[in-house]
């Protein structure tokens, strides 16, 4: 039989071991940069949408609905290019991991997000 641990760490990722903040913005940027400010609204409309539809985030699901609308840009690659690509382990706050590390010797750690990248 499996014994219940006595205490479980909860761990959010989202400004919590990841400056999730600097990654929206450098996103954000990208996508004004790269598709114009009123097509980034309109993505970041849709993202809103799927939000709340689906209670977590869903960056990339976001895109699969704006390219429906937009299946004719061919610059849509360079979004899921910079979702892939983006150096995340950049954004980590300093010691993150060291602190995931040492919670693990008192007790299991699971990292949460509402589905961010």
């Amino acid at each position: 039989m499996q014994t219940v641990p006595d205490i479980v760490f909860l761990l959010d990722v989202d400004n919590t071991l990841l400056d999730s903040d600097t990654i929206l913005s450098h996103l954000t940027d990208f996508l004004e940069g790269e598709f114009g400010c009123e097509n980034s609204d309109h993505y970041w409309s849709i993202f809103e949408k799927l939000r709340k539809e689906l209670g977590y985030a869903d960056y990339l699901g976001a895109l699969q609905c704006y390219r429906m609308e937009h299946s004719d840009d061919t610059r849509l690659h360079l979004i899921s290019s910079f979702l892939i690509n983006y150096p995340y382990k950049e954004r980590l706050y300093p010691n993150a991991l060291a602190v995931i590390e040492h919670l693990q010797q008192f007790g299991p750690t699971v990292i949460l997000s509402d589905g961010d990248m």
